[in-house]
């Protein structure tokens, strides 16, 4: 991806994958490439321990996982086209416990030299909204810029269902310009939060950004 005179990428971590748009590959290989991370998905349902069950539940079980897999790929898919016009990427990891592939956005952003961090702080959650706490920020130390961790727990207003987001950022500053890197996890399994706040440690490092014009 490239952004105002740089080039960032994000290097598959294990367990992660990054989610092709419509047009990053031609039309075979985008075929393949679903039929191959769906019979993954389907693959990682025969790993988790099942009770014992007759040859008609055991069929209907493998028809439900296998229209869990195709959705799963599906749903990664649509989110991926749905962001490419905002320069983002999706990478999904299947390092969480007992779910499908958990989708993750990824952005990078560059600002003037003076700027506030106004950008950074709303984009990782840290200000607005409706939380029905304030969000939680945590400074983070990185070798290669400034961290911060903003977790919150919002309401939808439309139907009263809780949302958890976790987020961090990286901001390296450069003396005619600041890069943001900025990762997004947000979903209603309020579960999931503590293991995606560690996996997102392990995401962020694989996001590299060098200068691609002077």
């Amino acid at each position: 991806m490239a952004a105002n005179g740089w080039t960032w990428l994000v290097d598959e971590p294990e367990g992660w994958l990054l989610v092709p748009t419509t047009d990053a590959l031609p039309s075979e290989l985008l075929a393949t490439w679903e039929r191959e991370i769906t019979e993954v998905i389907r693959a990682s349902f025969d790993d988790a321990p099942e009770e014992q069950a007759d040859d008609e539940t055991g069929e209907a079980l493998n028809a439900l996982r296998e229209r869990v897999a195709v959705a799963s790929v599906a749903n990664l898919r649509a989110f991926a086209d749905g962001v490419i016009d905002a320069g983002a990427v999706v990478a999904a990891t299947f390092r969480v416990p007992d779910s499908a592939p958990v989708p993750v956005l990824v952005t990078v952003g560059i600002e003037p030299p003076d700027d506030p961090g106004d950008h950074l702080m709303t984009a990782l959650g840290a200000t607005g909204g409706h939380s029905v706490a304030p969000p939680k920020i945590e400074h983070v130390d990185l070798p290669d810029g400034d961290g911060m961790r903003v977790t919150r727990l919002d309401l939808d207003p439309e139907t009263g269902g809780a949302w958890v987001s976790v987020c961090l950022g990286r901001r390296t500053e450069h003396p005619d310009a600041v890069v943001d890197t900025v990762l997004q996890w947000r979903s209603q399994d309020l579960l999931q939060g503590p293991a995606m706040t560690e996996l997102l440690d392990e995401l962020l490092p694989a996001v590299s950004i060098t200068r691609s014009a002077p």
